[in-house]
C-alpha cells in the first residue's frame, strides 16, 4: 500500500486504525514500575507528566533489531534513519542534533562537523548492550541543559542481580550477518557486576547504487563489551561503576564513486557514582563521568570529542513533593586533524549549571517545575525552565499541559573550525504542549499537540559575502516552526495485542516558508502481536509520506510503507529461538537521496539463558 492519498484519506485511515486497537477487553498490560530519565527523580509511569516511552530487554531481543535507529524508529512522534555508516533520530520533528542522549547517566555527543552540526552518534551505540531504553519527548533542557531541545534518551546497560547468570546468543543473516553476543550477571551479598561483550560482522550491501564504486557493498564489524560493578557500602550508602565500548569499523562511498573510504569509530563512556540515602527524606548522588566519540577514515576525517563532568545531585521529599536541586559541571574537548583542504582544530568549554526542580501528585492533581542556568565559557550565561500540569479526569483519564524551553550550543568545530565563529549564539526553542491519554489495563490510548518554536537556528552558507572563509561558513539565521499532533493506542485481547500509532507534522522554515528536509509530513504505524502454544509471533507496518532531501524543496523523496515480521518459541527452558524479516514485501525505498536501502533481509538468532 501506498502512502499518496491526500489528507482526509490519512485522517480517516489514522482515525480507523487508532479505534480499532483501542477496543475494551479484560487482560492486562505490565507497566514499567518507574522512569527516571524525565525529571531525574525516579517516578512511577502514572505520575510521569511528560510524553515518555520504555523499552526493554525483553522487547529488544523479541525484535531482533540491530541498530538503536531501528529500535527508536518504532516509537510515536519519532523518525529515525540509518544510511552509510550514519544515523538521525528526529524527535518531534526537531533536528537530529537536538535530541540528547545519555548512557547510564553519561552525557554522548559529537561537536565535529561531519554532519555540519553534531549530535549523538545513534551508529555507534550496540544494541546488544542495551538493558532499557527510555525516551522523554520535548524539551528539557531545564533539567539537562545543552541540545535537549527536542527530547532527551537514555540507554541503560545491564545489572547484575540475584544469584549468577549466564546468556549467550548467536546468529546469522542476509549479506552473510553475524552476530553473536555473552553475559555474566550476578547480585551476591553486597558486591553485583554484569560483563557482557558483543560482535557484528555484515558484508553489507551495495549503498550507492547510482555510482561506480569499489568494493560494491560496504561491509561493518562491531565489537563491543560493558561493565556494571556496584558495591553497597551501607544499607544506605552505594558505589557503582558502569563503562562501555564499542568499535566499528566500516567503509562508505565517496560522493564521486571510486575506492571506498575505509572508516573506524569508537564510542567509550564511563561513570563512577556514589548514591548516598542519608535519611527517608534527603539522598544525594555524586557521579564522575567521561564520554570519548572518536571518527577516523581516509577521506581523510579524523576528529575526536571528549566530554568529562563532574554531577552533584540533591533529593529531598518535602511539602507533599520532591525537590531537586542540582550542581553540574562539564568539560567539552574536539580535535580534529588537518584534511587537505581544512587546518587542524582544538577547541575547548567549560559550562556550569545549576538545576532546581519541584514535583508533586496530591490527588488528582500532578504538577512539575524546572529551572535551570547554564554559564559557557565561550557565549557566557543562559537560562531554561519548564512546568506542566496534569489532571486526572477520571479514574483512567489524564489531561495536561505543558510548557518549556531549551537551547542547543554551537558545537566546537563551530566555535573554532576554519569556518565558525565565537560570535555564533547558541539555537533556543520555546515548547508547548497538551495531551490526553486513557489507560485501563490492556487499554492505552495517547493524543498529544505540540507545537515548537526554533530561533537562531545554525545554517551555513557557499555564497554568503560575509563569510570569514570566502566560500563557506556557519552562521545564525534561522527561525523554524514545528507543530504536530501524535496519536497513538494499544490494546490487549487474550492472547492478542494490537498496537497503532499516526504523526502528522508541519516542520516549517519561517524563514524561507518551506518544509524542513528529511520529515514526513505524516506517518502512520500499525502493529499485532500474537501468543500461540508456545510461538509469539509479530509484524508491523509503518507507512511514511513523502520527504524532501533538500532545503530548497526540489528533490522529492517518495513515500513508501514497510512491513517487517518477528517470531520467537521457547525450544525449552534454557534455548529460544527468533527471527526477524525486514522489508518483507522488498519495497524499494529512500530514506536519504541517493542512498540505497537493503531490501528485503532475513536475520535468525539463537538464545542461551541459564535458568
Amino acid at each position: 500500500m501506498k502512502i499518496y492519498g491526500s489528507s482526509a484519506r490519512w485522517l480517516t485511515l489514522s482515525v480507523l486504525a487508532i479505534s480499532v486497537t483501542s477496543i475494551h477487553a479484560q487482560s492486562s498490560v505490565r507497566l514499567p514500575d518507574a522512569v527516571v530519565t524525565a525529571t531525574r527523580v525516579a517516578q512511577p509511569v502514572t505520575e510521569i507528566v511528560a510524553d515518555v516511552s520504555t523499552i526493554d530487554r525483553a522487547e529488544i531481543e523479541r525484535l531482533g533489531v540491530t541498530t538503536v535507529t531501528q529500535l527508536l524508529g518504532r516509537l510515536p512522534g519519532i523518525q529515525a534513519i540509518g544510511y552509510g555508516d550514519s544515523g538521525l533520530v528526529y524527535v518531534r520533528g526537531a533536528e537530529a542534533r537536538m535530541t540528547a542522549l545519555y548512557i547510564d547517566g553519561v552525557r554522548v555527543d559529537s561537536l565535529d562537523g561531519v554532519h555540519l552540526g553534531g549530535g549523538a552518534p545513534w551508529d555507534l551505540v550496540p544494541v546488544s548492550q542495551i538493558e532499557r531504553v527510555e525516551v522523554v519527548r520535548g524539551p528539557v533542557s531545564a533539567v539537562y541543559g545543552s541540545a535537549a531541545m527536542g527530547g532527551v534518551v537514555q540507554i541503560f546497560t545491564r545489572r547484575g542481580q540475584g544469584e549468577a547468570a549466564l546468556q549467550g546468543s548467536v546468529g546469522v543473516g542476509s549479506f552473510n550477518t553475524q552476530r553473536a553476543s555473552a553475559a555474566v550477571s550476578a547480585g551476591q551479598g553486597a558486591w553485583n557486576y554484569s560483563l557482557g561483550v558483543g560482535y557484528v560482522h555484515s558484508d553489507g550491501y551495495n549503498t550507492r547504487q547510482d555510482l561506480v564504486h569499489t568494493p560494491e557493498r560496504e561491509p561493518l564489524d562491531q565489537r563491543s563489551a560493558s561493565l556494571r560493578l556496584g558495591y553497597q557500602l551501607t544499607a544506605d550508602q552505594r558505589l557503582e561503576l558502569t563503562t562501555l565500548d564499542n568499535q566499528e569499523d566500516t567503509r562508505y562511498v565517496p560522493w564521486g564513486g571510486g575506492n571506498d573510504y575505509v572508516a573506524s569509530g569508537r564510542l567509550n563512556t564511563a561513570a563512577l557514582t556514589w548514591q548516598s540515602q542519608w535519611s527517608p527524606n534527603f539522598g544525594t548522588r555524586v557521579a564522575l563521568t567521561r564520554a570519548l566519540v572518536a571518527k577516523r577514515d581516509d577521506a581523510p576525517n579524523d576528529y575526536q570529542t571528549t566530554t568529562q563532568g563532574v554531577l552533584w545531585e540533591n533529593h529531598l521529599k518535602a511539602l507533599g513533593g520532591d525537590f531537586t536541586a542540582v550542581l553540574e559541571q562539564k568539560r567539552d574537548a574536539f580535535e580534529a586533524q588537518p584534511t587537505m583542504w581544512d587546518p587542524s582544530i582544538q577547541g575547548e568549554r567549560t559550562q556550569r549549571a545549576l538545576a532546581l526542580g519541584y514535583g508533586a501528585t496530591v490527588g488528582a492533581h500532578s504538577v512539575q517545575v524546572n529551572a535551570r542556568s547554564d554559564d559557557d565559557s565561550v557565549f557566557g550565561t543562559y537560562q531554561t525552565a519548564g512546568a506542566a500540569y496534569a489532571y486526572r479526569l477520571a479514574t483512567n483519564w489524564r489531561a495536561s499541559a505543558s510548557t518549556g524551553s531549551a537551547f542547543r550550543a554551537p558545537t566546537l568545530e563551530q566555535l573554532f573550525g576554519p569556518y565558525g565563529s565565537t560570535a555564533l549564539r547558541p539555537e533556543t526553542n520555546q515548547s508547548d504542549e497538551v495531551a490526553l491519554r486513557y489507560v485501563d489495563g490492556a487499554t492505552r490510548f495517547s493524543a498529544v499537540a505540540y507545537r515548537n518554536e526554533i530561533t537562531n537556528l545554525i545554517s551555513s552558507s557557499q555564497t554568503l559575502a560575509t563569510c570569514a572563509a570566502g566560500y563557506f561558513c556557519y552562521f545564525n539565521v534561522g527561525r523554524a516552526s514545528i507543530q504536530g499532533t501524535t496519536l497513538s493506542a494499544s490494546q490487549q485481547m487474550g492472547n492478542v495485542t494490537l498496537r497503532g500509532a499516526a504523526d502528522f507534522l508541519d516542520p516549517r522554515d519561517d524563514v524561507t516558508g518551506k518544509t524542513l528536509s528529511l520529515r514526513a509530513r505524516r506517518v502512520l504505524t500499525l502493529g499485532l502481536e500474537v501468543d500461540s502454544a508456545n510461538w509469539q509471533w509479530g509484524a508491523q507496518w509503518r507507512g511514511v509520506g513523502e520527504r524532501f532531501d533538500d532545503a530548497a524543496n526540489t528533490q522529492t523523496l517518495a513515500a513508501y510503507d514497510v512491513l517487517d515480521l518477528t517470531a520467537s518459541t521457547t525450544l525449552n527452558r534454557e534455548w529460544k529461538l527468533t527471527a526477524r524479516v525486514d522489508n518483507a514485501t522488498d519495497q524499494n525505498y529512500q530514506e536519504v537521496g541517493k542512498f540505497a536501502t537493503p531490501g528485503r533481509t532475513l536475520f535468525v538468532g539463537l538464545t542461551w539463558s541459564q535458568r
